[in-house]
């Protein structure tokens, strides 16, 4: 007899929650790696909300776009204003000193990119 493996069933999109997508923006000299912007990013998080806070607003950054310095975050629709406001209290990425901006909130990805 085999021991056959047991999977287990993913989340049902009706159970997982509701998304926002924050588009910002962080003004500095110089071009930001995704890397770098990763790790501040819930560097920052996690020193100002603590590990908890950062898993209920499921935080995860989806896009960056070096370029320009643009990024877009995904967030729980609850935690949006918490996902704002700690964007706008980070000051540097790997030492180099920043100005986020906040760009746009839409419940897409796609209504961001255009």
């Amino acid at each position: 007899m085999k021991a056959t493996k047991k999977e287990m069933n993913p989340i049902p999109p009706t159970l997982r929650g509701k998304k926002r997508y924050v588009k910002f923006r962080f003004v500095s000299r110089s071009a930001l790696r995704e890397s770098e912007v990763k790790f501040s990013l819930h560097s920052s998080f996690a020193r100002l909300f603590g590990e908890m806070g950062v898993a209920e607003q499921k935080l995860w950054l989806v896009k960056w776009f070096p370029e320009k310095n643009e990024g877009i975050v995904r967030c729980a629709l609850e935690k949006e204003e918490h996902v704002k406001a700690g964007l706008l209290f980070m000051a540097e990425v790997r030492g180099e000193p920043i100005v986020p901006v906040i760009v746009a909130v839409s419940g897409s990805v796609k209504k961001l990119k255009g």
